[in-house]
C-alpha cells in the first residue's frame, strides 16, 4: 500500500457516519496525511474483507470515529482486533456522548479526543498527535533498517528513558512498603520540604505499610515535615464518609496517634473540601511555596487519569503541566469511578504541575488492570489527552509495581538487584 513514511491512516467508522468520515479524510489529506476508508478506497472487484485487512496491516495508524453504532458494530470490533494484532496505534474521536462498552478492551489505553461540537480545532489536535506518532515510528524504522532487519521488530521491553527506574516487587505489599520507606526517609532527610500523600486504593496500601514499619521509629516517622494530601472531594466536610481527608485521618493519622507517633497539628495541611475561614486552594499554595514537596506518590487509573484529570478532556499539555491547586470538574468518563454517595462531582486537586514539582515522584501501578496504561506510557506518544503520559516530563520519577504487572506491560528494564523494600527505598533517595 504505502511506505511507512507516507503517513497513512485507516479510518474505522460505522456506515451511518459516511459524511463525517469523508470530512475527516479531507481534513487529514489537506495536512499531508493520507486517509483510507471503505467504501471509497476499495477497488472495483476487490474483496471487501481482504481490502480492509490489507489496509490495516499496512497503515501507520488507525483512527476510529466512535459512536454508539460503532461500539455495537462487529465490523468495527474486527478492525480494532486487526489493529491490535498488527500493533497499530489507535486514535479515536468521540463523536457522540457515549462510553465504550463492547470496544472497551481496545480503547482503554488509547488516545481519545472529543469532537462532540464538531469543531475542526479538535481535528488539528488529531493531526498533531498523528504526526508526533509518525515521527516516533520513523525513528524506530530507521534504527531497525540500520541493523539490516527486514521488518521493524518491537522490543519486548523498552527502557523508560523518562523514569529513573522501574522497581517490580513480588507483591503489592512490598511495593507499598518501598513507597512508605521513601516517605519516611525523605521526610527526615529534607525537613524543610513537604510530603504529599496520595489518595485512593493505592494510598490505603501505603498507609498500611507505613503502620507496619513505623515501630522502627522512636517518634513521628515524618519528622517535622509539613504533610499535604493530593485531592479532596469539593463541598464535603472532613468527617464525611466520602472525604479523602477523612480517609487519611482514619487509615493513617489516628492509628499513628494511638501509637504516639503522629505528626503535630501544625504539620498537617490536608486539603479541605469546604470554604470556611480560609480558601483551601490558597492555603495549599502557601504551604507549597514555603515548603516545596520532596516526595509525592501518584496512582494511575486504568485509562491514564491522575489527580482527577480526565482522559480525553485536555488538549494543551503546557496548560495542565503548569496547573497548581485547583478545582477539577469530573467528566462523564470518570463518574463511574466516583463514590455514588459523594454530594459533589468536583475534585479539589493540588494540580499536575505540583505533582511534577516534587523532587521525587513515585508512580504507583499495583493492579493488573493498570498494565495496559503502563505499557502505553512507555511506548506511546506523550499527549494531554492521556494525562499519565505527561509524567515522562519528570526527571526523577520511579515506577513502583509488581512483577506480574511489569510482565503484562512487557517491561523488562527493571531495577532487579534490590533485596527488600527498605533497600530499594534507600537506592531511590540516593540517586
Amino acid at each position: 500500500m504505502n511506505a511507512l513514511n507516507e503517513k497513512t491512516v485507516f479510518l474505522s467508522h460505522h456506515s451511518s457516519k459516511r459524511e463525517l468520515v469523508a470530512h475527516v479524510a479531507r481534513y487529514l489529506e489537506k495536512n499531508d496525511i493520507h486517509a483510507w476508508y471503505a467504501p471509497r478506497d476499495i477497488r472495483s472487484g476487490e474483496e471487501w474483507d481482504e481490502a480492509i485487512h490489507e489496509a490495516i496491516r499496512t497503515c501507520t495508524a488507525v483512527v476510529l470515529l466512535f459512536c454508539a453504532q460503532a461500539d455495537a458494530s462487529r465490523q468495527v470490533k474486527r478492525e480494532l482486533s486487526l489493529a491490535d494484532k498488527y500493533k497499530k496505534p489507535v486514535f479515536w474521536l468521540r463523536v457522540e456522548k457515549v462510553e465504550p462498552n463492547n470496544l472497551s478492551y481496545f480503547l482503554t489505553a488509547t488516545q481519545w479526543l472529543d469532537w462532540l461540537d464538531s469543531r475542526d480545532d479538535t481535528l488539528e489536535k488529531l493531526v498533531q498527535d498523528l504526526q508526533a506518532d509518525f515521527a516516533e515510528q520513523s525513528v524506530n524504522f530507521a534504527e531497525n533498517s540500520t541493523l539490516h532487519q527486514e521488518h521493524p521488530v518491537e522490543k519486548p521491553g523498552r527502557t523508560a528513558t523518562w523514569a529513573k527506574g522501574v522497581l517490580a516487587f513480588p507483591t503489592d505489599r512490598e511495593a507499598a512498603e518501598c513507597a512508605a520507606w521513601v516517605y519516611f526517609l525523605l521526610a527526615h532527610q529534607e525537613p524543610d520540604s513537604s510530603v504529599i500523600l496520595p489518595t485512593g486504593r493505592s494510598a490505603t496500601q501505603i498507609f498500611r505499610a507505613m503502620l507496619r514499619i513505623v515501630d522502627q521509629y522512636d517518634d513521628c516517622p515524618f519528622g517535622e515535615a509539613p504533610i499535604l494530601s493530593d485531592t479532596e472531594t469539593f463541598g464535603v466536610w472532613s468527617e464525611h464518609e466520602t472525604s479523602r481527608t477523612n480517609h487519611i485521618n482514619t487509615m493513617l493519622i489516628q492509628p499513628l496517634q494511638r501509637k504516639h507517633k503522629a505528626p503535630s497539628k501544625e504539620q498537617l495541611h490536608l486539603l479541605s473540601g469546604v470554604y470556611m475561614e480560609s480558601d483551601p486552594l490558597l492555603s495549599a499554595q502557601k504551604v507549597l511555596r514555603m515548603y516545596p514537596p520532596s516526595v509525592h506518590a501518584v496512582s494511575l487509573s486504568p485509562v491514564g487519569e491522575i489527580l482527577a484529570y480526565e482522559v480525553g478532556t485536555y488538549t494543551d499539555a503546557e496548560e495542565i503541566l503548569d496547573d497548581g491547586p485547583r478545582i477539577v470538574e469530573v467528566g462523564e468518563h470518570s463518574k463511574k469511578y466516583i463514590d455514588p454517595n459523594q454530594p459533589s462531582k468536583s475534585i479539589i486537586t493540588i494540580g499536575l504541575g505540583t505533582a511534577l514539582s516534587a523532587s521525587t515522584l513515585l508512580i504507583l501501578a499495583f493492579d493488573i488492570q493498570k498494565a495496559n496504561i503502563l505499557k502505553r506510557m512507555f511506548t506511546g506518544t506523550v499527549t494531554a489527552g492521556i494525562p499519565a503520559t505527561l509524567l515522562r516530563n519528570h526527571p526523577n520519577a520511579y515506577i513502583l509495581t509488581t512483577e506480574k504487572v511489569a510482565h503484562e506491560a512487557q517491561i523488562d528494564d527493571l531495577v532487579s538487584d534490590k533485596k527488600d523494600a527498605k533497600e530499594a527505598a534507600n537506592w531511590i533517595i540516593t540517586q
